[in-house]
């Protein structure tokens, strides 16, 4: 499956808000958790995914979290339980979806992606976020089991913060500033791993580390796109006058989130241009030992040419070589060879040539 782009030639020619899922199965069944919470009590329950319908909150907040993306049935019964937009209901199902920031009447709508870098294979794997809010409950619609939620379930179940006082818009705050961190974490390791290529190549370069500059360069690429709507995500959310959002207490959490997006893009985008560099002092690097080794072989070349005229002469057929008959021919030669070899080097290294 294609990273930066999902084809969509299934709900093609369908109607808008057709409940079609667009990506890779992921999970066989999809899962359910509810957790239902107020100051007081938490408790969390997992659901049948074919069950008939979603228990109420029973003056608690309820996040149902979904697991799985593909049974159009049950994303269809929470649609219509919830009274939730058609249209967000069909980005949900879209696993291609870019980030963004909806509202409608009863709700917000708010899609992004999960990032995590897998070692085996060297690259970043995406998992699409979605999140539906409105006063009193919250939907989280993911792809595969496994996340980066386990800090806001601990400071639910614990108590801690404030988690348990507000309402589903500061729990939206939550789960989008552990996904943030999820980016600063994967920013911060890929940078480890792109610090050590310097010494790499200044020390050693080889036709190796062009393949992992080039395949960086990639990873962080893709980072860039997925991020990069992030941050027009939270613009929307800090323009929001929707009453699911509480301006004074819950909008500069938002505020702060919004900060740290664009300073991990400063730093994705930081780190691009260093990997550039890096490209370019390989280059260089490899330029420069063939200038000197191309030096050296000049110089050989240019020793070698007297040498060659002296050998070419003294190895002439004529049968009246004056030179030939004279019985120290031979050591005068091979003085006058070593001397005219030894004045040119003196002579280069006088000048610094080598």
């Amino acid at each position: 499956m294609a990273r930066f782009f999902k084809k969509r030639i299934e709900n093609k020619g369908l109607a808008p808000g057709s409940l079609v899922f667009i990506g890779q199965k992921k999970l066989e069944h999809p899962i359910l958790n509810l957790h239902r919470y107020n100051l007081d009590s938490y408790q969390v329950e997992e659901l049948p995914p074919n069950g008939s319908s979603i228990p109420d909150g029973e003056g608690k907040l309820r996040w149902l979290n979904v697991v799985g993306l593909h049974d159009s049935v049950l994303i269809d019964r929470i649609q219509h339980q919830f009274g939730l937009h058609p249209l967000a209901m069909e980005d949900v199902m879209n696993t291609g979806q870019r980030a963004k920031f909806e509202e409608f009447d009863d709700h917000l709508f708010i899609t992004l992606k999960m990032l995590q870098f897998n070692e085996s294979t060297g690259q970043v794997q995406s998992e699409q976020l979605s999140l539906v809010f409105a006063d009193d409950f919250l939907i989280s619609f993911q792809e595969q089991a496994g996340d980066v939620f386990d800090s806001v379930r601990e400071r639910l179940s614990e108590g801690r913060g404030q988690i348990r006082r507000r309402d589903a818009d500061y729990l939206a705050y939550a789960l989008l500033d552990t996904v943030v961190d999820s980016y600063i974490y994967l920013v911060e390791h890929l940078g480890e791993k792109i610090d050590d290529l310097e010494l790499r190549v200044l020390d050693n370069p080889d036709d190796s580390i062009v393949a992992e500059i080039n395949a960086f360069k990639r990873e962080l690429h893709f980072v860039m796109k997925v991020m990069k709507p992030v941050k027009d995500l939270m613009a929307g959310v800090l323009r929001s006058n929707s009453p699911f959002i509480h301006r004074k207490e819950t909008m500069p959490y938002f505020k702060d989130l919004e900060g740290l997006v664009l300073h991990t893009l400063e730093s994705v985008d930081t780190y691009r241009n260093l990997l550039s560099d890096y490209l370019n002092l390989y280059h260089t690097s490899i330029s420069t030992k063939m200038n000197d080794i191309m030096r050296v072989l000049t110089i050989f070349s240019a020793i070698f040419i007297p040498l060659s005229f002296f050998a070419g002469v003294y190895g002439t057929n004529f049968e009246y070589f004056p030179e030939l008959q004279y019985r120290y021919s031979y050591f005068i030669f091979w003085g006058l060879i070593v001397l005219v070899a030894g004045t040119m080097l003196w002579y280069f290294r006088r000048k610094k040539w080598f």
